[in-house]
């Protein structure tokens, strides 16, 4: 049998409560003793039990606890009540203390199984919050397409020579700008794309930028409150300290 099928069997749960047979109650201790991991579920058993216990232990009423008492001493000889305490219950006591061991295996049974359900959801839980943490990281501008005060800056061929496009993601209020380079061709080698912002017709540099990969689109960019323009040229790897006009690819007014 599997290790985790002979957790999941019920048998340890019988063995903490003392409910096997001597021959069952060996060969636990003896797996407890060869898999850490059955004596790990042991010790959480116990432990779960002992909490359990704490938690719904009601003392029982004196006049109830008096008639047991007195059962149990009737039923033993006085003068052999040192030596066979235990060895003469009444039948009706062994069968209710039978009938208890029963049920408190089960309740207990059934409140490891709940705890490993809730265990499990949690995993799936918090899987999926990092799952979530992570589109939140890898798309953060997806939230700015919906603010108010966004504006879209279709950047195009200057020539109408291709159908190079680009856009350019523009919110004033909560001051951030993306950029997605969606059908901009991959540059050649030593090349690389360089934005850039439009001020009364003086270029101001916004950065080089690699072309997005792993399925991601958007590049945040530097916020330029002025800006009436945006261009991309295509420079040598690094940039340029000014645009190379003759290797101007796309560009869009503001307004």
């Amino acid at each position: 049998m599997e290790i985790q099928s002979y957790i999941s069997s019920g048998v340890l749960e019988l063995y903490v409560i003392g409910q096997l047979s001597p021959r069952e109650m060996r060969e636990v201790e003896k797996m407890a003793m060869e898999y850490p991991e059955v004596k790990k579920e042991l010790t959480a058993i116990e432990q779960t039990l002992e909490a359990y216990s704490m938690k719904n232990q009601t003392p029982p009423k004196p006049s109830t606890f008096d008639k047991i008492k007195s059962e149990i001493q009737s039923s033993t000889p006085p003068s052999d009540a040192a030596n066979n305490s235990g060895k003469h219950l009444p039948l009706w006591l062994g069968i209710l203390l039978g009938a208890l061991g029963v049920i408190l295996a089960i309740g207990f049974f059934n409140a490891r199984q709940q705890q490993r359900v809730l265990e499990l959801e949690n995993e799936e839980l918090n899987v999926a919050l990092q799952e979530c943490e992570r589109d939140q990281q890898s798309e953060p501008p997806m939230a700015i397409l919906r603010e108010n005060g966004t504006s879209t800056i279709l950047l195009l061929d200057p020539n109408g020579e291709t159908d190079q496009q680009a856009v350019v993601y523009f919110n004033p209020l909560s001051q951030k700008s993306y950029l997605d380079p969606f059908q901009l061709p991959a540059p050649e080698n030593g090349k690389q794309y360089q934005l850039w912002a439009l001020i009364d017709n003086q270029p101001t540099d916004m950065g080089v930028f690699d072309l997005p990969e792993n399925g991601e689109t958007f590049i945040e960019v530097p916020f330029i409150v002025d800006a009436d323009a945006f261009a991309i040229t295509l420079e040598p790897a690094g940039g340029s300290i000014s645009p190379t006009l003759t290797d101007l690819q796309v560009i869009g007014n503001r307004t």
